[in-house]
């Protein structure tokens, strides 16, 4: 079996060898480390803790300095691999049971720039590093990578999603009147590990009645009586990857006050089936943002869509593309993205309704199956 680390060390080389003749790769950015062992990336507070990565060219390998308290993490993680190899790094030097020589920071610093000097031509990710020297910046080229998921990371992502479907769907039967919105927020948490999460995405969002009309609203000690709509937003980390979803829980009968968010609902909805026909390779984000907006516009609601239609997700809950208004970004081959139009009505009442869709060949695919609106 090929580890995902490796496939992505190989897919840096060939991406590289397309633009520059190189002989070496050194890799250090955080973000970069935290993409290339996502196996191991699961923030807060478990933060990837390799160093540097020096990777050959010509032979396909590299050497990952890592430090000494996660070496072993590394070594179970990646055991597989023979392309990885694992070097451990702290404060003093010493050797460990099995025969590994422990580098201090110093030795770590000396051999990856001897090995800078002694390449032709070097790539990397850190443009400090290319300071009077013959070095590519391949950034850019580290995040175009990054969007354009293999398709084991869409197959990660899918296996979040389907468990975060499955947590939604469990939680039905634990809501009922008195409960409380952080009540419900332990209930996913402990849903989502009973299903085989690695944990969740981010601080679940549980809000009742009113408290819809905040976005990024916290639960609170409020109680459910019944006749409220929910916004529950949720998503769990599989594999290093994640899922991040927003659906509606309605009851059969609701408060007077909020009989107006079944319609919109549907409204949202529409929303949502306009942008995902603008979805596709190389058109701009902000057609699928101005696709929703349309629809809601037609509806006498745009103004009550506060924010952009939705952003990228993989190994973390926001990443690059963003779909907005003022969004220059082209919708990539390979990119995940979620679709989230919303109403927030202040002081009334708040809906959205979230998908993750992927980014096909010619067209998109959306990974959430279940209903964006949900009847007790």
């Amino acid at each position: 079996m090929t580890l995902l680390a490796e496939l992505k060390v190989k897919r840096i080389i060939n991406e590289v060898k397309s633009v520059s003749d190189v002989d070496l790769i050194v890799l250090r950015d955080k973000n970069t480390l935290s993409y290339l062992f996502s196996e191991l990336y699961n923030p807060p507070p478990e933060e990837v803790s390799a160093l540097n990565v020096i990777i050959d060219v010509k032979k396909g390998d590299a050497n990952v300095f890592t430090s000494l308290l996660d070496y072993n993490r590394f070594i179970e993680t990646y055991r597989e691999t023979r392309a990885l190899k694992f070097t451990p790094v702290f404060s003093y030097n010493f050797t460990l049971p099995d025969g590994v020589k422990v580098l201090t920071f110093d030795d770590m610093r000396r051999e990856v720039e001897n090995a800078i000097t002694n390449a032709r031509i070097v790539a990397s990710d850190t443009p400090s590093i290319c300071e009077q020297r013959l070095c590519i910046n391949i950034r850019p080229i580290i995040e175009k990578v990054r969007r354009q998921k293999l398709n084991q990371e869409v197959e990660l992502i899918r296996t979040a999603v389907n468990i975060t479907e499955k947590v939604l769907k469990s939680l039905l039967t634990y809501i009922e009147p008195g409960v409380t919105e952080k009540s419900i927020a332990g209930k996913l948490i402990e849903l989502a590990y009973s299903f085989g999460a690695d944990g969740i995405a981010f601080s679940p969002i549980v809000a009742i009645g009113k408290n819809a009309a905040l976005p990024h609203y916290t639960p609170k000690n409020v109680v459910f009586n019944g006749c409220e709509p929910i916004l529950i937003d949720f998503g769990v980390r599989f594999g290093g990857y994640v899922s991040d979803i927003t659906r509606m829980i309605l009851p059969q009968k609701l408060c007077k006050e909020y009989e107006e968010v079944e319609k919109v609902s549907a409204i949202i909805n529409d929303a949502i089936a306009a942008a995902l026909k603008t979805i596709k390779p190389g058109v701009l984000a902000s057609e699928a943002d101005k696709a929703a907006r349309d629809v809601l516009k037609d509806h006498g609601l745009d103004a009550y869509f506060i924010h952009g239609l939705g952003h990228g997700i993989g190994i973390d809950v926001h990443e690059p593309p963003r779909l907005s208004t003022t969004s220059r970004d082209a919708l990539l081959e390979g990119d995940v993205v979620t679709v989230e139009p919303g109403v927030y009505v202040y002081n009334r009442y708040g809906v959205r309704i979230e998908e993750d869709v992927y980014v096909g060949k010619i067209s998109s695919e959306k990974l959430t199956s279940l209903p964006g609106v949900i009847h007790l």
